[in-house]
């Protein structure tokens, strides 16, 4: 009975002993910043949390996304919030992204396709200024958007690709400059490779400045395909951003 007596009081005395050193722990989570390491050194003043080890890294939160604009699969978009996106959907791949409070935006702008592509935020989103040509100079817009000029060639943008299907889909572009001389003629041009010119496949959709719709037809399934909208005058083609899709 004396043997059972002073098992059972060693046991609650670990019990009591953990207890207070689990408290201890808590209490001092609360009342100062906590440190995470195999040093025991304090953490940095200013941090929060600060988690220092020589070999290991911080594995954050894995989810699959299906577009900058959608929360899911979180319940709603919070400011700060911060996850690795597994997923190749929509407007979105493999990679970190934070959110603003009302969209996903990745910490390292989209890959270009071709040599000399540059990105620029647009105030929503990173887009891509696709590599100019030889003799262009780079200069801003009224808008403030960074865009070629093209000593004498149209000035444009493409349009993002909708409506696909598995042989069809839709685009167009944007003309805000002539170039200085009438423009004969204007479109979309698309390929399986970066870098679509008139040469690949093309849509002819009218003249003259402004936006326009094209229809791609003629596609191919499970395919990458890559478009630029282009404008012609007489001093030649000029070609906007190129976009890319793929068909289901």
């Amino acid at each position: 009975m004396k043997k059972f007596t002073k098992t059972a009081m060693n046991q609650l005395h670990r019990s009591v002993q953990c207890f207070i050193t689990v408290m201890v722990i808590s209490l001092s989570g609360f009342s100062q910043n906590v440190a995470i390491n195999t040093t025991l050194n304090p953490a940095n003043p200013s941090a929060g949390l600060d988690i220092d080890f020589a070999t290991k890294g911080l594995l954050i939160s894995r989810v699959a996304l299906s577009g900058t604009s959608s929360f899911a699969p979180l319940i709603g978009h919070i400011a700060g919030m911060m996850v690795y996106n597994t997923a190749t959907a929509g407007d979105v791949k493999p990679g970190l992204y934070y959110n603003d409070g009302y969209k996903w935006i990745a910490f390292v702008p989209p890959d270009g396709n071709t040599t000399g592509d540059m990105q620029y935020w647009n105030g929503t989103a990173w887009v891509t200024l696709p590599a100019g040509q030889t003799g262009q100079m780079l200069q801003l817009t009224s808008a403030g958007i960074p865009a070629w000029s093209n000593g004498g060639l149209p000035t444009l943008t493409t349009v993002s690709v909708t409506l696909i299907t598995s042989t069809t889909a839709s685009s167009g572009g944007s003309i805000t400059s002539d170039g200085g001389s009438a423009i004969t003629a204007r479109g979309v041009c698309w390929s399986a490779t970066a870098g679509p010119t008139i040469a690949n496949s093309k849509t002819t959709d009218g003249s003259g400045v402004g936006n326009f719709s094209s229809n791609l037809t003629g596609l191919a399934t499970a395919t990458t395909y890559y478009v630029r909208a282009y404008a012609t005058n007489t001093n030649g083609t000029a070609y906007g951003n190129e976009v890319s899709f793929i068909t289901p």
